[in-house]
């Protein structure tokens, strides 16, 4: 997984929170924050972390979707929600 790194630097600054404190919320190493944020390909496990952290619709938004070469599962899933309620 990758992801738009300065989407998860603004979320450090908002939350005052220091990479080390994030990777021990997260329950992962720091260097695999260090990579989050380079922008750089982590683990399935950090990114399995990732999500459960901030939850699937808030990490949705950090995922690098275009850069993996695939389409955010979850944009259809909102549509269709949409869709239904009228």
């Amino acid at each position: 997984m990758k992801i738009k790194p300065e989407l998860l630097q603004a979320y450090l600054a908002k939350e005052k929170m220091t990479i080390s404190e994030l990777a021990e919320e997260m329950e992962v190493a720091v260097a695999e924050i260090e990579k989050l944020l380079a922008g750089e390909a982590v683990c399935e496990r950090t990114a399995y972390q990732f999500v459960y952290y901030l939850g699937a619709d808030e990490a949705q938004k950090y995922i690098d979707w275009q850069a993996l070469g695939k389409k955010n599962p979850l944009i259809n899933e909102v549509a269709v929600s949409s869709d239904e309620k009228e």
